[in-house]
């Protein structure tokens, strides 16, 4: 096991890591200098440390991957995401203890619950067109 059990994304390695992970992925998007964001940094090592049998856990920092944040939607930091098979199954927002992370991520995990029917291509068509008319 390494000293440090969770790893660090960005858009190069995204798909890799999260995407197209065999394990559940809990993903916390965080900027690298906020009061909120360094709390994150130490409950997400925590959750990695225990959970690692059964649950990847990565960090995408903002402001060096912009583009991730506009993809999924991001507009709280932090913010939690955990995919199932590849799907962005359930969304934590604002900061909050390592038990209702785990609670939360533990029930999709255990149900292999599906989201809402469309509401993540909703949301990720949302940020496409977004994307699209700052690139106009």
């Amino acid at each position: 096991m390494s000293t440090k059990p969770t790893v660090e994304v960005t858009e190069t390695n995204f798909e890799t890591e999260v995407l197209k992970s065999n394990q559940p992925v809990l993903v916390g998007f965080a900027t690298g200098w906020s009061l909120p964001s360094m709390t994150l940094d130490g409950v997400l090592e925590e959750i990695a440390r225990e959970s690692i049998d059964y649950l990847k856990v990565v960090r995408v920092k903002l402001d060096h991957s912009p583009n991730l944040g506009l993809w999924y939607g991001i507009r709280c930091i932090p913010t939690m995401l955990c995919f199932v098979d590849g799907e962005e199954r359930v969304g934590i927002f604002g900061t909050t203890s390592k038990e209702v992370i785990l609670s939360q991520v533990k029930l999709v995990i255990n149900s292999r619950c599906m989201p809402e029917p469309g509401f993540a291509r909703f949301n990720k068509r949302l940020t496409r067109n977004v994307d699209q008319k700052l690139l106009v």
